[in-house]
């Protein structure tokens, strides 16, 4: 089977560090294990990642990256979309399915299938619509939500990483057919447990891994490993990312006097990423309160194949999938002293970490392994393709 795989966003290079450009570049190369032939359509393909698939990049203006939320920024994401679907009829283009990554401004995916007749599958990973007005801004708010709706129903299947996106994505639909949960996954062969480290003599070493960004709750995980060093003042806490929130946090670190044992590590590849969580002791993903948490952490299914124990907020499908006290220790969102307790619990207790670190690679192998997740993803790309084909033949013969 043949695949155009279109990634429209302009915020995601191909060569990315942060969780949606590994997402990109594990589902295609996912589909390449399965025997599938991929091209990739991107907008941003990136200075130094080679994907064993072609990759074909619009032409765009130099101007084609101006600031988000401007409404030069939004013309021009709508002009690239055109851009994006010329550069496929340029090329000749003939997949048997088109699978797009929901992006803002693109009904890219959706023009190349209707003018081939192959089916589209929509891939959506946030409400950006939402996401984008809450957070940054959105000059042209109407546009953005009507293409959205126009793009739902369209697609033959649309894929979300959470229950709440899944939802979400019914309502805009008008019908829960088509609508499947495929959550993030995790290559559980790179990421696996290695021996505890050796304390001699040193606390705990925390890590979080992901972007510096206001929904991932860090100014709550500074406080709080603040309380947990008053009973172990040999722990670390080490952030692996970067982001808008890193000054704040400098400035917070500052304040809470842990300026010292706290260390910003800033974008590491992801190729790079094991090996510090194995340098590691405990992790933690501490989510704040939200509204309709939505996300699928690929963070946490990493910890969890690394064997290192976790510490998460009770929040949207973290809930269904953890047990507290079995898989990780559960907190309630925004609570600063039962994040700390759990801290200084797992820093503390030697045996529980073990155990949930060894529960929690069990359920990655179990739930989460990203090789489980292809094989029924290439399942369902060969059915609608299967489905679609008399009805492609009686379109071209009428």
């Amino acid at each position: 089977m043949n695949v155009l795989y279109v990634c429209a966003d302009r915020g995601i290079p191909l060569d990315g560090v942060k969780g949606a450009s590994i997402h990109v570049r594990q589902t295609v190369d996912g589909l390449l294990r399965r025997g599938h032939e991929v091209t990739v359509l991107a907008a941003r393909p990136g200075g130094g990642w080679q994907l064993a698939a072609p990759v074909v990049v619009a032409e765009t203006s130099p101007d084609g990256l101006r600031s988000a939320g401007t409404l030069a920024s939004e013309l021009d994401g709508l002009a690239h979309a055109r851009d994006l679907v010329r550069a496929a009829v340029t090329n000749d283009l003939r997949p048997d399915l088109v699978y797009e990554r929901y992006s803002l401004w693109s009904v890219t995916g959706a023009a190349i299938a209707d003018a081939l007749k192959v089916p589209l599958v929509l891939e959506v990973n946030a409400p950006l619509v939402d996401e984008q007005q809450r957070y940054r801004r959105l000059a042209l708010g109407g546009v953005a939500a009507e293409i959205e709706r126009f793009l739902m129903p369209r697609a033959d299947a649309v894929l979300c990483v959470s229950s709440e996106l899944a939802h979400r994505v019914r309502g805009l639909r008008g019908s829960s057919e088509g609508v499947l949960e495929f959550p993030n996954a995790v290559d559980t062969e790179r990421f696996f447990p290695v021996p505890p480290r050796p304390s001699n003599g040193t606390g705990p070493i925390v890590v979080f891994v992901g972007t510096l960004k206001p929904w991932h709750g860090l100014p709550l995980l500074v406080r709080a490993f603040a309380r947990m060093r008053e009973q172990h003042p040999g722990a670390r806490l080490r952030l692996i990312g970067e982001g808008p929130e890193r000054k704040r946090l400098e400035a917070l670190a500052d304040d809470t006097g842990v300026s010292g044992s706290l260390e910003f590590l800033g974008a590491v590849e992801h190729e790079r990423v094991p090996q510090q969580l194995q340098q590691a002791d405990i992790a933690v993903a501490p989510y704040p309160p939200l509204e309709n948490f939505y996300f699928s952490p690929l963070k946490v299914g990493e910890y969890l194949a690394a064997g290192l124990p976790v510490v998460a907020s009770r929040c949207g499908d973290l809930t269904d999938l953890l047990q507290d006290g079995e898989t990780a220790l559960l907190v309630p969102p925004g609570d600063v002293p039962a994040l700390a307790g759990a801290l200084s619990q797992l820093a503390t207790d030697e045996s529980l970490r073990r155990s949930l670190g060894q529960a929690g690679r069990r359920l990655a192998l179990e739930r989460m392994s990203l090789d489980s997740a292809m094989v029924r993803l290439s399942g369902l790309l060969t059915k609608l393709v299967a489905d679609a084909s008399p009805r492609k033949q009686m379109k071209e013969t009428s």
